[in-house]
């Protein structure tokens, strides 16, 4: 199924591109919320119900389309989206301003690995299904994050920001991170652009978090308490303001 500009109209083509090697197409930039993701994903499936036997291949589609949708590259709230967080998070923890309210995140055309897995997490998740984080460190390669789908009775692996071999990994059921760790000869050709070694040393250091949570639960109150003092707080500093000239200057006026 192609996900590309020819199911939507062309957005914008001067977008900067971070990894030429990306798959990416301007065009769903567009898509700016996780309700317009899930209406363009039902769009391409051709209806808002999935049909049983579809499950894996509206997974799929969504994971598809996660994959076309972003570059990749960290994305931080900047002084216009949400200010309180911009100018607070360096003093509590720099990583606070990296977004990962799913809506927010859809606000640009760039996304790291766990802002694209939250995105694809939260469609999927409003669309019923279970779904769960799986997060990857190494103290020399550094960490990355994906998410399974549970579906047909098993779990099943996807990776949009690192855009593995879709073909390979469908024509293979879509195994899950434990069948590709016990496969490595699949594990490797799903990544032919990347160094065997790498893929054989980062993957198999998964760690498959709880079932139905998004990664950054913290971050997130964070980011949306901050978000809403930002458009709210001038609010009540002119509540403030009002209350204090009238209890105060008011009376020296008289």
């Amino acid at each position: 199924m192609e996900v590309t500009v020819s199911n939507f109209p062309r957005f914008n083509e001067k977008l900067e591109t971070r990894v030429s090697a990306d798959n990416f197409d301007p065009a769903l930039v567009k898509l700016n919320s996780v309700n317009m993701v899930i209406n363009f994903c039902d769009s391409v499936y051709g209806n808002k119900n999935i049909a049983a036997n579809d499950s894996g291949k509206y997974a799929n589609l969504v994971s598809r389309v996660i994959r076309y949708r972003f570059q990749h590259g960290y994305t931080w709230y900047h002084f216009g989206h949400n200010y309180i967080a911009k100018l607070v998070a360096p003093m509590l923890n720099k990583n606070l301003s990296a977004i990962v309210v799913p809506d927010d995140i859809l606000k640009y055309p760039l996304a790291a690995c766990s802002q694209q897995s939250i995105v694809g997490m939260k469609v999927l998740m409003d669309k019923g299904y279970t779904v769960r984080k799986v997060g990857f460190y190494d103290s020399t390669l550094g960490g990355h994050v994906c998410y399974e789908v549970q579906y047909g009775n098993s779990w099943h692996f996807y990776d949009p920001n690192r855009e593995p071999d879709e073909n390979l990994l469908n024509g293979n059921n879509r195994p899950s991170i434990d069948y590709l760790n016990e496969h490595p000869e699949i594990l490797v050709a799903a990544y032919p652009r990347d160094d065997k070694n790498y893929v054989l040393s980062l993957y198999k250091t998964y760690k498959i978090q709880d079932e139905g949570k998004l990664p950054g639960g913290n971050a997130r109150l964070f980011q949306q308490l901050t978000k809403f003092l930002s458009y709210t707080l001038w609010i009540f500093l002119g509540l403030l303001y009002f209350y204090i000239d009238k209890r105060f200057f008011s009376k020296k006026k008289k």
